[in-house]
């Protein structure tokens, strides 16, 4: 090690706190219990009706970067392998009449190069949670067999119609990447879901497919204790990487660096791979929402709008500061960092049981417009798994959403947003990501303090 590193060394120790992953992921008795509520969804949809559930993970990665599971898969599972699926049966009275999970054989070529999987049997049963793990390579023969019987009334299967969202990407964006991929002329190959159900209805011409989506989309908007602590702690963490960032911050400095010091606090916490690319835009890239090129040399005039976040366990945070390349807001960024942050709490105000993302968002479009502002975005999502979470506009307790006025002010070059990932309380709103600063005082005043991570 060098000796600039062992320099930095205290620093950086100095900087993490000590208890990395201490949010473990939903253990094997709530991933049963979420696959036992869908089962009951559907029986309420389908009353006197036996329904087959079919839900495939995502496949094996054809390059050599870490795998992500497709997000609904992980949600009802737990299990973040390659090439397995699941396959349940619901009774007429909505309960669990099949749970399998299906994984490949085991395999020591596999193992030697990429480690120990799953394999059928009764110790990766006992392992996931699931009644019967069963050999993978075995559906398609089985489905053949069970489908293509004929006779009777025709078959109803649940399962995906829409494409898998992966870490890092939303059920729209999915879809919408999808679609593209399809018109493109060059391509036009269709979603890896919708081959499964093409493939599904060739067995037996009168099978009914129904999309399992509706049934997640409300569950995966309700949080559970065990998500809610894996929320948090993932806002903690980007909130401690984006106040590291801003510590460091001087002019001179590139925008990357500023993502490089946010992404070693992500990882010396333990956290996994990015909820999404890092958003450090300063001066007039602080007005492109979703910019990610990062390769800007900061100004000292310079805005900076950090929207940045990792994910734990697979689950997302969303937060964004803005704050000032030079440690000192001029006049004009205080201001417009001062209109946004008062936007925002009143908007935080209105985050209650009841309430409904589409009023907060008409809400944010009459407090921007009335201080001169225009509307450029909606200020709330869900955010869960994905950033984006599937969502639902009634608000309930154990939600989780974020608050995210913004204002661009593109002839001047600088752009202010101000995001909190927030979770809906009894009477009220918690701020997950509020170890961060947000005001542009306290800004200052953090920034004034020594770089835990110094860029030099």
């Amino acid at each position: 090690m060098s000796n600039r590193l062992l320099a930095l060394l205290p620093i950086l120790l100095l900087a993490i706190p000590a208890a990395a992953q201490s949010a473990p992921a939903p253990d094997k008795a709530e991933l049963r219990r979420r696959r036992e509520t869908l089962a009951s969804a559907i029986a309420a949809a389908h009353p006197d009706r036996e329904v087959m559930v079919l839900l495939r993970g995502a496949p094996k990665r054809s390059d050599m970067g870490v795998f992500v599971q497709s997000q609904d898969f992980l949600y009802l599972t737990g299990v973040a392998e390659p090439d397995v699926a699941m396959w349940l049966m619901v009774g007429m009275s909505g309960a669990l009449a099949h749970d399998e999970l299906l994984v490949p054989p085991h395999s020591p070529f596999a193992a030697k190069w990429d480690g120990s999987f799953l394999a059928p049997g009764e110790q990766s049963a006992e392992r996931t949670g699931f009644a019967e793990v069963g050999n993978v390579r075995s559906m398609g023969k089985r489905l053949s067999e069970r489908l293509g019987a004929g006779g009777g009334d025709a078959p109803l299967v649940v399962t995906a119609t829409e494409a898998a969202a992966m870490i890092g990407s939303t059920p729209g964006k999915a879809s919408q990447s999808a679609a593209e991929q399809q018109k493109d002329e060059f391509d036009g190959r269709e979603s890896r879901e919708q081959r499964f159900v093409d493939w599904l209805k060739k067995q037996r011409e009168d099978l009914e497919v129904e999309s399992i989506e509706r049934y997640l989309t409300p569950m995966r908007a309700h949080k559970s204790v065990a998500e809610i602590t894996l929320l948090r702690e993932s806002a903690e963490i980007a909130a401690a990487g984006i106040a590291a960032a801003m510590r460091a911050c001087e002019p001179g400095a590139y925008e990357f660096q500023l993502a490089a010091v946010a992404r070693c606090v992500f990882s010396l916490r333990g956290c996994g791979p990015d909820a999404y690319a890092a958003i450090v835009g300063g001066g007039p890239n602080g007005c492109v929402l979703h910019y990610s090129a990062c390769t800007r040399e900061l100004l000292p005039t310079d805005l900076i709008v950090m929207d940045y976040a990792a994910t734990l366990h697979g689950y997302c945070s969303d937060v964004t500061r803005t704050f000032p390349a030079s440690g000192t807001f001029s006049p004009e960024q205080r201001k417009l960092v001062d209109d946004v942050h008062e936007i925002q709490h009143a908007l935080l105000k209105m985050v209650r049981p009841g309430a409904r993302l589409s009023e907060i968002g008409r809400r944010c479009g009459e407090l921007l417009r009335e201080k001169g502002y225009r509307v450029d975005h909606g200020p709330c999502h869900h955010v869960g798994l994905a950033v984006h979470d599937p969502s639902v506009d009634l608000l309930e307790i154990g939600m989780v959403i974020t608050v995210e006025p913004g204002a661009y002010l593109e002839k001047d070059g600088m752009g202010c947003r101000i995001e909190d990932t927030v979770l809906v309380t009894t009477d009220g709103c918690e701020i997950l990501s509020k170890d961060v600063p947000s005001s542009p005082d306290a800004i200052e005043a953090l920034m004034r303090q020594p770089a835990t991570i110094p860029l030099r």
